[in-house]
């Protein structure tokens, strides 16, 4: 069971929904960005923004107010630090996330691969691309915010959580992009007239359904996403975050 468990949180953080975990990493290899460069302008974005400044309510509220006297914490450096603690963090988990599907899908290449990378240069895919980009943002945001939520239930942080699919924060949810972008797309597909355009969507799909399969196929069982976080109630600490019972 928790093989399988293992299995299906890996393959939802690396290929689930729209856009693909495979469209993400080939993005930062378009651009060549890496995995940092990615999550900070992700960050950096409105619905970062908005998730950073939920990050720093949380913060506020859970900090021990002893501690942070001690410390000598002014209250505003809360939030800043903490959004630097979950870049470096989120972009260790999207590192060893990408790397365990690097080696796994190169041992099960992809048969379009080549024509699905020159379709790229065609400019109907590179407009499609680039109005999708909001939704890749909004994607590694709420992986990060997930997992990182999740390994602080589990390690006993006392952090009030910040994803807004597990706290139900409506307000947040509104503020994702990735609804309004995914009916951009959709009209702008369905629209177009591009035979360079459908066919690249169609071979995006195969080509999502091999890296799945071939996730599949990990052995030994990969590390849960959330593990990659092991370590960070260290940094929280410096916030005057507690942990334990």
């Amino acid at each position: 069971m928790l093989f399988s468990r293992r299995i299906i949180i890996i393959a939802l953080l690396l290929s689930a929904g729209s856009p693909t975990w495979a469209q993400i990493q080939q993005k930062a290899q378009d651009k060549a960005k890496d995995k940092a460069t990615l999550v900070r302008e992700a960050f950096a974005s409105p619905y970062g923004e908005a998730l950073t400044a939920e990050l720093g309510k949380s913060l506020r509220a859970s900090a021990d107010p002893a501690c942070v006297t001690d410390k000598g914490l002014a209250v505003d450096q809360l939030e800043p630090r903490g959004r630097d603690i979950l870049i470096t963090w989120g972009t260790r988990m999207l590192e060893g996330t990408s790397a365990l599907i690097d080696r796994q899908t190169s041992e099960h290449p992809f048969a379009g691969a080549a024509e699905l990378e020159s379709l790229k240069s065609n400019a109907d895919v590179k407009r499609y691309l680039a109005m999708e980009e909001p939704m890749r943002q909004a994607k590694i945001l709420d992986l990060i915010f997930e997992h990182f939520d999740r390994h602080n239930l589990i390690s006993r942080v006392k952090l009030r959580p910040v994803s807004p699919l597990g706290t139900g924060n409506e307000a947040l949810l509104r503020l994702n992009p990735a609804d309004a972008t995914e009916e951009k797309l959709d009209a702008f597909a369905g629209k177009s007239r591009s035979k360079a355009l459908k066919r690249f969507l169609q071979l995006s799909e195969q080509a999502d359904a091999a890296q799945a399969l071939a996730i599949k196929q990990i052995a030994p069982p990969p590390p849960l996403p959330d593990t990659f976080f092991n370590g960070v109630e260290t940094d929280l600490a410096e916030l005057c975050i507690r942990s334990g019972k």
